[in-house]
């Protein structure tokens, strides 16, 4: 039996602020059925009542653009209408690995195992203070959001099924959102290569600025935009757990500031 190993070589931290430029809706479980309630409520943190981006969101968008970016196909059914990519061989893990290599995948499939853990963690993602205060002086329709009147038009009649839909107001940040890139390397790897995949996370981010998040973006909702990043490092040693390096000295004011080439060359050297 071939003896599997995986250790920790360090993480990679990225934190940025997400500002809202149209309404954001993620969407949360209604508290019960009120006549003249939202149709589609957003999620709240159940103890501040402040909305809040799930972790699970973020990723999950994340994830998607990038099998979308890659044509990866999808092999795997979460239920009748989900499907994602996971990886059925060996071949199809090398082929797409910014995906399941970045991302995450389940143990075993149809025969095909995986040594290495999920390397990407993001958190939820609660309101910043100033926006919590913005909103409270702000007259919303309910604490923290607003109400969008929605309607689908009948073609022939023109009869209209309205409803509502809670958003974030647009203007609104949340933040810093964090994720964190554990650079796990298992046999037959090399550190500076696995922790050359946190390039794919960033290039994620660029088309989520491109696309949206959270439900209904075709109409309008949950355009965002990433400002004041800053990406550090965290190397284990020979006397442990070490102290946390920056890639920049300052945090960077929006995504495109954040130099790619340059990060994967920082990267290398500091996980070689």
């Amino acid at each position: 039996m071939t003896e599997r190993v995986v250790i920790l070589h360090g993480r990679v931290f990225l934190r940025a602020e997400i500002e809202l430029i149209t309404g954001l809706h993620i969407g949360g479980a209604a508290g019960g059925l009120e006549i003249g309630g939202v149709d589609k409520p957003v999620i709240r943190n159940a103890r501040t009542g402040q909305p809040y981006i799930p972790g699970s969101s973020l990723k999950g968008k994340l994830r998607s653009l990038t099998e979308k970016a890659y044509g990866a196909p999808q092999t795997f059914s979460i239920n009748r209408d989900v499907f994602v990519h996971l990886p059925e061989s060996a071949e199809q893990y090398r082929q797409h690995r910014m995906i399941a290599g970045v991302f995450g995948t389940l143990p075993e499939r149809r025969g095909f195992r995986i040594s290495n853990p999920t390397r990407l963690t993001v958190r939820d993602v609660q309101l910043t203070s100033n926006s919590v205060v913005e909103l409270s002086r702000m007259r919303t329709d309910l604490p923290f959001t607003e109400i969008k009147w929605e309607a689908a038009i009948d073609r022939v009649t023109s009869a209209a099924a309205p409803r509502q839909i809670e958003r974030v107001p647009a203007g609104a940040v949340f933040g810093p959102a964090e994720l964190i890139f554990s650079v796990y390397v298992g046999t037959g790897e090399a550190s500076a290569e696995v922790a050359g995949l946190f390039d794919h996370v960033v290039e994620a981010l660029g088309h989520l600025e491109d696309d949206y998040l959270g439900g209904m973006g075709s109409r309008g909702n949950g355009q965002v935009r990433l400002r004041n990043l800053a990406v550090s490092a965290r190397c284990m040693t020979a006397e442990g757990y070490g102290k946390p390096m920056a890639f920049t000295e300052l945090p960077l004011a929006q995504l495109a500031d954040l130099d790619r080439a340059a990060l994967k060359t920082w990267l290398a050297a500091t996980f070689a």
